[in-house]
């Protein structure tokens, strides 16, 4: 059993996979388990991974690499690492991303200082062209879920180092891969006593065009992110703290509304209906971008396309 297990879904990476492969296996952390899961990538990323194995033979003994049959996507292949893990903490790290090479030591130290739950880090957004962008989360907040459900702390897996026993209370994992992981460490977090920060940005996200995330202006992503957010959703009210985040609920559903303002209209006045009204008066949006809205739940064809998404 290792300090920290790292899970790692390789798919169509074979651009970014040398630059993660060096980062985790050159962590100043030596207690680690990586957890690599191969969703039947089609190009050469496995190979390269295996290339940059060898220049690291003493965790060697530490890499466990899972094959799909199938092609499975995040969802699936995500749970499938969690089950594979050992360690008594879980973390993950997409393969198109990278940690600094202090992270993991710094998140485990903070950790077991404190016997703590979670521990958050910041993050940095890296574009294309090299340009990085630091984050802006608000790191210190006593309440992590409503936090998380405002996404006022990147809301991904990635950053967040994760007590095994969290994941032991249990959790309903997401079959749908459209934010899988924030559904997922939404419920984490719910199970979580006790939460700690440390105040750096130490994992580098990238921000890519042709990844799954980068447009979710689609019926079937959108329908995907509200299937797995409302696993979120059910799991606050089986906690009895739907009441407690009744505002920022509202608020997530109005963002996910705000983001399908594109979509047929029918889709977009079915999707979260019970905030329609609600949205008309949410100052988190331009007067522009809520007219947009009504003349969309109106029918007013045509004029709700010249209110341009953005904030």
């Amino acid at each position: 059993m290792a300090a920290v297990s790292i899970i790692v879904l390789v798919y169509d990476v074979e651009e970014y996979i040398e630059r993660c492969a060096r980062a985790l296996f050159g962590q100043t952390l030596e207690d680690l388990e990586y957890v690599f899961v191969d969703d039947c990538t089609p190009d050469r990323s496995m190979e390269i991974l295996g290339q940059v194995l060898e220049e690291y033979p003493h965790r060697k003994g530490q890499v466990k690499v899972l094959h799909n049959e199938v092609n499975r996507g995040q969802a699936y292949s995500r749970r499938r690492g969690i089950e594979a893990a050992t360690g008594d903490y879980i973390i993950h790290c997409d393969s198109d991303d990278w940690p600094d090479q202090d992270m993991y030591a710094k998140l485990y130290a903070k950790a077991s200082s404190g016997n703590l739950d979670m521990v958050i880090c910041s993050v940095r957004r890296v574009y294309p062209d090299l340009k990085t962008v630091p984050g802006t989360d608000k790191l210190g907040l006593e309440d992590v879920v409503g936090a998380l459900i405002r996404q006022d702390i990147f809301n991904h897996t990635s950053n967040k180092l994760v007590s095994r026993k969290a994941y032991d209370k249990g959790i309903t994992y997401p079959v749908c891969n459209m934010s899988e992981d924030s559904a997922m460490i939404i419920q984490l977090a719910c199970n979580c006593d006790s939460f700690g920060y440390v105040d750096e940005i130490l994992y580098n996200y990238s921000v890519r065009p042709g990844s799954i995330s980068y447009s979710i202006e689609s019926v079937e992503k959108i329908d995907q992110m509200r299937q797995n957010y409302n696993l979120a959703f059910s799991a606050l009210e089986a906690k009895g703290l739907a009441g407690k985040y009744r505002k920022d609920i509202r608020n997530l559903k109005c963002w996910l509304k705000f983001n399908a303002i594109k979509l047929p209209r029918d889709f977009y006045v079915n999707l979260y209906p019970e905030v329609n009204l609600a949205f008309l008066f949410n100052g988190r949006y331009t007067v522009m971008q809520r007219l947009g809205h009504l003349t969309k739940v109106l029918g007013i064809h045509g004029i709700s396309k010249v209110f341009k998404r953005g904030r």
